[in-house]
């Protein structure tokens, strides 16, 4: 027990130490402290990130207990169930305690309430959806086991939502309306819920039985065997091990094999943990994890060379101190545990001050809303703040980073050498120091340097997808989507109702071109695919080519401008019942009839063994994502197929948004009951360059870490060691050199290091651009215009802030400087 105490007693003393050390050198500290907060503010953002993706469980009642359950075959590794499996699954399984579903996808549609109507997004789920997650509502109550059995007109409300609509403590028994369809308000979930689909929190749960009515379907959606949305999620009874609920599952699964073998053969069921994110998003989320901690295990390791140098600094300034401890008996061993002490301070507020700056980061990204085509401006349901897990992880860190940014220095201080102290080494610099620390600051510089070329290749991908040639002309152009499903009872009716939206939306002053399509351009979706044949073809096979296409009307390709290269367009004498025709891209003519006119050409569509007339060709364009590959891509006429989900595109004299307004305000005129939502072609684009937008913001905060990390330590390490060769230039001064002169000495030095690391580091970048290419768009094997701006940002850096570092050493008294070693 006395020797524990001792050793508590020995530790307390060498922090006291430590401390009253650091505080006299409080320029150093205040230097390493700040290299490693930046540093460990972008380790937590990564510990977040990892943590919010494939870590943190739902915020329910006793996550660990929940069980997610997929189906997969040889051909589909990830894929949902049928509602007739799920309720198979639901009442034969031996090992939930209940079990629910829901599709891991949201419906926006327009919410009304007492004539306030909002583009919410909604969300059906089964009828045990709150039971199974054990979260109780905050006003009312949720739905109960039979509310799925008939069409049930309930609803459950988000707190934000409810919030929306005026906080009304007694909403319950009020209506809202969705597709015109009334439900009656039976609860509201409480603040914290978000419910179960990463990052869109719904405004409306509804039963899924209802989602038949809401969506003006038939019994095709229940009764199709072969349409899996459902995710599965079931809690498990107290005992029950995962590999007896899946041994469990996969025998109902071969039950079902065996009563459905066209739809369910070689059809198993497997688990995995219950997650915000899909089953096949977690994958992707891995590498998205494993690039951030990369970029931060790069940040990290230039703020421990910075770090170290600075130590050593500190080690070289206390140098007598460490001559006399160590001519008094003190052992190697005890000399670089004051230094492991050192570091150890330094690590723990730079992990302190690092986890603050994350927090407060973090919390500004909450406020962040990011805009949503048709919905507007959304707040983020994500939940990035650091928890436990988090600063326990930041916790090892600092143990990790305090280690090893001591252990050169510690090394250093270890082995004091008398003599060279005597000759007059350290206090000209010393070259074994000397090495040490421009190596570190090469180190520093590379990194900075390859983060920064990240950076610029980022930009440039962004740069090339605004600048691709998306096949139309994407200005001027006003959109609003609708549906008719809740107006219009039958196909014929619905037809006119085209004619009613585009006559009403082109009498508005300042529509010069309007059109009706069932999807637009660079859609982010798959969307349509059909079958088709050609007679005659060099690429027909036996199961036909798979060929997206879109429903258009005859304005489509003159409201967006898609050139006519062949043929003609559709027209009105295209009737429903008359020949069905289509409209080609310039690529699907080329691939089906190569040398060869298109026009009068016939396909074969497999759906409904039908024949189609090739009418015109048309340009390529993008169809899918901006940065997708050539594709054969076909038009049908919307009047041959009726849609009820309609977008309508209007062509404006001038800026788009100012037509929005009017454009509702006519639709809902025309046709009574329609709640369009309105954006733009640049919204919708926007949208689409989201996920390259939030990449580039991420790769710059961590960029932007990198580079204040790279000053910061130049500049520690200038600083430091022009005030240790404060003799040296006070005999150069003395002997005739002039500031300039000990100025250009000191940058030329300084300089040659920068070099070294700019080199390094474009090299590096050059051989990670390689490694990234796929993944980025439009870029060059070699991209020297990123990395000669990078370059020369880096020297324009390594001068300004070099000579900002030696500076006040350079107009000393010489003979101060000499007086003093």
């Amino acid at each position: 027990m006395g020797a524990l105490s001792g050793a508590n007693m020995a530790l307390w003393s060498s922090i006291r130490f430590s401390l009253r050390i650091l505080r006299k050198h409080w320029k150093l500290t205040s230097i390493a402290v700040s290299s490693l907060a930046i540093a460990m503010a972008a380790g937590t953002a990564g510990f977040s990130v990892f943590n919010a993706l494939l870590l943190r469980p739902p915020a329910v009642l006793r996550p660990d207990q929940l069980l997610t359950v997929y189906s997969s075959t040889p051909t589909e590794e990830f894929n949902g169930f049928c509602d007739d499996d799920y309720t198979f699954y639901r009442d034969h399984n031996e090992i939930f305690s209940d079990v629910m579903a829901f599709p891991y996808s949201i419906s926006m549609s327009p919410v009304v309430h007492e004539n306030r109507t909002k583009a919410g997004l909604t969300n059906a789920v089964s009828d045990t959806y709150f039971s199974v997650l054990g979260v109780p509502p905050l006003l009312g109550r949720v739905f109960k086991r039979g509310d799925d059995d008939n069409p049930s007109a309930l609803a459950v409300l988000s707190y934000s939502y409810w919030r929306w609509l005026g906080a009304n403590p007694n909403i319950v028994g009020n209506t809202v309306s969705i597709n015109n369809v009334p439900l009656t308000v039976i609860g509201v979930m409480p603040k914290g819920f978000v419910g179960t689909i990463f990052s869109d929190l719904p405004d409306v749960w509804y039963p899924l039985s209802t989602d038949l009515t809401v969506s003006h379907q038939g019994l095709a959606w229940r009764t199709d065997r072969t349409n899996r949305p459902l995710r599965i999620v079931g809690r498990l009874k107290p005992g029950v091990t995962r590999e007896q609920a899946l041994a469990n599952l996969q025998t109902i699964s071969k039950q079902l094999a065996s009563a459905y073998p066209k739809t369910n053969k070689d059809r198993l069921a497997r688990v995995t943990d219950t997650r915000m994110l899909p089953e096949d998003s977690l994958s992707s989320a891995r590498i998205i994890s494993a690039i951030i901690f990369g970029i931060v295990g790069l940040i990290l390791f230039a703020a421990c060379s910075s770090v170290v140098n600075l130590l050593l600094a500190l080690a070289s300034t206390r140098r007598h101190e460490i001559l006399v401890r160590a001519a008094l008996g003190a052992t190697p061993k005890q000399l670089i545990s004051e230094v492991l002490v050192d570091s150890t301070l330094i690590a723990g507020g730079g992990g302190v001050l690092g986890l603050f700056l994350a927090f407060l980061g973090f919390r500004q990204l909450l406020q962040f809303k990011p805009y949503f085509p048709g919905l507007g401006s959304l707040p983020l349901t994500i939940d990035f703040l650091p928890d436990m897990t988090v600063m326990a992880a930041t916790g090892a860190l600092v143990f990790v980073v305090g280690l090893a940014t001591g252990f050169v220095p510690g090394l250093y201080s270890s082995t004091p050498n008398l003599a060279a102290a005597l000759s007059g080494e350290i206090a000209v610099g010393g070259t074994r120091k000397g090495r040490i620390r421009n190596l570190l600051v090469a180190v520093q510089v590379a990194v900075c340097t390859l983060v920064f070329i990240g950076v610029g290749l980022c930009f440039r991908s962004l740069e090339n997808l605004r600048n691709v040639n998306l096949g139309f002309t994407h200005r001027n152009i006003a959109i609003l989507t609708t549906d008719l499903q809740a107006v219009a009872s039958s196909e014929d009716q619905g037809r006119k109702l085209y004619a009613r939206i585009r006559e009403a939306a082109s009498q508005i002053y300042g529509v010069e071109s309007v059109s009706i399509a069932g999807d637009v351009p660079v859609s982010q979706s798959e969307g349509n695919v059909e079958q088709v044949r050609v007679a005659n073809s060099l690429t027909q096979g036996e199961a036909g080519e798979r060929i997206a296409f879109a429903m258009v009307d005859e304005n489509f390709f003159s409201t967006l401008g898609i050139p006519l290269l062949a043929g003609r367009v559709f027209a009105s004498a295209d009737t429903p019942k008359g020949p069905e025709t289509i409209v080609v891209n310039h690529l699907m003519g080329e691939k089906f009839w190569p040398g060869e006119s298109p026009t009068g050409k016939t396909v074969q569509i497999e759906s409904g063994h039908r024949v189609a007339t090739v009418v015109g060709v048309v340009a390529d364009g993008k169809y899918v994502d901006i940065d997708e590959a050539p594709r054969p891509f076909m038009y049908f006429y919307l009047n041959q197929h009726y849609q009820p989900g309609l977008y309508l595109l209007a062509r404006t004299k001038g800026s788009p948004r100012q037509w929005l307004a009017p454009l509702s305000d006519a639709l809902t005129k025309a046709v009574p009951g329609l709640y369009p939502l309105t954006l733009t072609i640049d919204d919708w684009l926007n949208f689409a360059l989201f996920v390259p937008r939030i990449t580039l913001f991420c790769i710059a905060g961590f960029g932007s870490s990198a580079f204040m990390l790279a000053t910061v330590g130049l500049y520690g390490a200038v600083f430091y060691s022009v005030s240790e060769r404060k003799k040296e230039l006070g005999i150069r001064a003395a002997l005739g050199a002039s500031p300039q002169d000990l100025r250009n000495m000191i940058l030329r030095q300084t300089g040659i290091v920068t070099i070294a690391g700019v080199c390094i580091g474009t090299l590096c970048g050059v051989i990670a651009t390689g490694l990234v290419r796929s993944l980025l768009y439009g870029i060059k094997p070699v991209e020297w215009t990123v990395c000669v701006a990078v370059a020369l940002t880096m020297g324009l850096m390594t001068v300004l802030t070099a000579y900002s570092a030696a500076r006040p050493w350079l107009r000393t008294d010489p003979m101060a400087s000499v007086r003093h070693v």
